[in-house]
């Protein structure tokens, strides 16, 4: 469990672009939501690399990205949907590479989950399959089954520094005020009536993927491949959920980037939790490692099998990037600054395109309240994380690195 890891690009086309390619938005071009195709990435992608090294490659679920799954290097597609969010019940998915969208009956985290336990079942040789589950992205619906455990707790079961009661929709709506609809991209969608987060139905349209999750590594065991077998679980972004007011994503904020992070599998050897700075980016790198592929073009990610082998991880710092200050950027027309996150267990630092700064304590000040870019106490913290992202910046040829500058003023 890598308790600290984060996510490279916090929106869904931009996350799925970094897997794919191994490098950072900013260098793969597909940045947004506003640009969902690899507009400057000309190398081959990690799931190509592997079908040319002799893996069998499935897509499952969501895509969301301009490419079709053949033209990223998938060879089989049983279930996909290919634009981004939709309904959980009876939705339009597609069967097969050049399948074209038509109702298919049933919940869609059963219906990703049965292709993808065929697929296991059916394998015949090294596979990566790559299951891209819409829960819990809204518009939520969910059995009472998994609903039940949850009913009457809402207030109960809100994690800290989040709205537990009716300020949720006074905080979007504070936020909101001469931009359009807060929020970034929900709405007020996931709220109840009474104005509060609807913790309930999140945390049953999780139970409901967990029990999903749990049906495909049951299968990857019968299948006698369990110690041949990385199984990665991630987010593939946070979600806000009436945090600082704000209902999205895409934002520098813990719960806009961080996202559950974990790696089992026979090849996992012992469980462990993990405190080192990892990123998504940094899984295109392990994949590629424990397959034993020389990867086709430089990555902008680490393999983590030294840290899964119990030994000291490549980097000291993650790094999280929003590149595209586009009003269309996002399903709703409120833009949001570009920045760049450098990032470690105990400090954040964030630089804008505008260049404002920004410094938090994250050991003592887990809720991101106090900006300490100009303490002149916290100098050579600012000075050490200034110093990481240049390095990062420069190593990934990255446009923005002129905006974190000193004296530039606070966020």
């Amino acid at each position: 469990n890598f308790t600290q890891g984060i996510i490279s690009s916090s929106q869904c086309a931009p996350s799925r672009g970094v897997l794919l390619s191994g490098v950072e938005c900013y260098q793969n071009g597909l940045d947004s939501n506003g640009h969902t195709g690899f507009r400057s990435f000309r190398g081959r992608t990690v799931v190509e690399q592997m079908r040319q090294s002799g893996y069998d490659t499935t897509l499952a679920g969501k895509w969301h990205i301009d490419p079709n799954p053949r033209e990223c290097g998938f060879a089989h597609a049983p279930l996909w949907k290919q634009p981004a969010a939709g309904v959980y019940r009876d939705p339009e998915l597609r069967r097969g590479l050049d399948g074209k969208d038509e109702t298919v009956h049933g919940h869609i985290t059963d219906l990703f989950t049965d292709a993808a336990v065929e697929s296991i079942r059916s394998a015949k040789n090294p596979y990566l399959l790559w299951l891209a589950y819409t829960a819990p992205h809204q518009p939520w619906s969910v059995g009472d089954k998994y609903l039940q455990p949850y009913r009457g707790r809402n207030a109960e079961i809100a994690p800290p520094w989040h709205p537990k009661a009716a300020s949720a929709r006074a905080g979007m709506a504070k936020r909101g005020k001469g931009k359009g609809k807060a929020g970034g991209e929900a709405g007020a969608q996931n709220l109840r009536p009474d104005g509060a987060y609807d913790w309930e139905t999140y945390y049953g349209v999780i139970t409901h993927l967990d029990e999903a999750v749990g049906r495909v590594v049951e299968a990857v065991e019968k299948s006698g491949q369990w110690e041949n077998t990385l199984i990665v679980f991630l987010g593939d972004n946070g979600y806000l959920c009436g945090a600082k007011g704000l209902q999205g994503k895409v934002e520098m904020w813990e719960p806009s980037i961080r996202v559950p992070y974990i790696l089992s599998g026979g090849v996992v050897r012992r469980a462990a939790k993990s405190d080192a700075p990892v990123a998504s980016v940094d899984l295109p790198a392990t994949f590629l490692d424990y397959a034993g592929i020389r990867p086709a073009h430089k990555l902008a990610g680490s393999s983590l099998r030294p840290a899964i082998e119990g030994k000291r991880f490549a980097r000291d710092v993650a790094f999280s990037a929003w590149n595209d200050g586009r009003p269309e950027a996002l399903l709703v027309p409120r833009p949001v600054e570009p920045y760049r996150v450098a990032r470690t267990p105990a400090l954040k630092y964030v630089a804008w395109e505008s260049g404002r700064e920004a410094l938090y304590d994250l050991a003592v000040d887990t809720a991101e309240e106090k900006n300490l870019i100009g303490d002149a106490g916290r100098a050579r913290d600012v000075t050490w994380m200034r110093d990481r992202m240049a390095a990062r910046m420069k190593s990934t040829g990255d446009a923005a690195a002129s905006w974190p500058r000193s004296g530039a003023g606070a966020a």
